[in-house]
């Protein structure tokens, strides 16, 4: 178990990074107090519907016997971690979506960051969160919920904060590819190894 919290750990953390970056923008596009709770709504059901949709997909890729095929899904997050690093869509749908919330209404924010969330960060998240969830210990999920909310919740208060420190924002954004692409990477080779992926395909040799 203590397994499994220590990987969901990295997992969620090495999710967040993009998405500080939206929650910055929108922090600092909606600066009224009466747009604060519209937006850390959108982003708590945002992420929980994601994390749904991934413990859904991840629980009937548990009928799989072989355990070392579930392992190859390791590949998708090195994939996309090495994709995200070595172009800037990431960046750009994020100035996008910002623009586009702040031509939105106030009582349809909430809709707008759930849709942000999961058009901006759906598939990284799920290419983590599904072979995350077909691998672990289902027996932690409780916990695993809890650190999740947890983490959320303090990357939603350090964005609210951070918004307006200009030189912050700079920093986090310029470091911030490098710091994803090294998580997912490691992620993703654990998977492999973790699963047996590479051992089977080694004995095959």
């Amino acid at each position: 178990m203590t397994t499994t919290l220590i990987t969901g750990f990295f997992s969620y953390l090495g999710t967040t990074s993009d998405y500080f970056v939206i929650l910055v923008l929108l922090f600092a596009t909606f600066r009224q107090k009466s747009q604060v709770r519209p937006i850390i709504l959108g982003a708590y059901l945002g992420n929980a519907l994601l994390v749904g949709a991934a413990l859904l997909i991840g629980g009937a890729l548990k009928q799989i016997p072989a355990e070392w095929l579930l392992g190859l899904l390791g590949l998708v997050p090195v994939a996309i971690g090495l994709k995200n690093y070595f172009s800037n869509e990431g960046e750009e749908e994020g100035e996008a979506f910002v623009t586009k919330v702040q031509e939105t209404p106030n009582q349809r924010i909430v809709l707008t960051v759930v849709l942000m969330t999961i058009a901006g960060c759906g598939a990284d998240n799920l290419a983590l969160y599904i072979p995350y969830f077909s691998l672990a210990n289902w027996a932690a999920l409780p916990i695993i919920f809890l650190m999740f909310t947890a983490i959320l919740t303090i990357c939603i208060f350090l964005a609210y904060r951070l918004a307006k420190v200009q030189k912050v924002q700079d920093l986090f954004e310029r470091y911030g590819d490098l710091m994803q692409v090294l998580v997912y990477v490691a992620l993703g080779i654990y998977i492999l190894f973790d699963a047996g992926t590479v051992t089977h395909l080694l004995s095959l040799l």
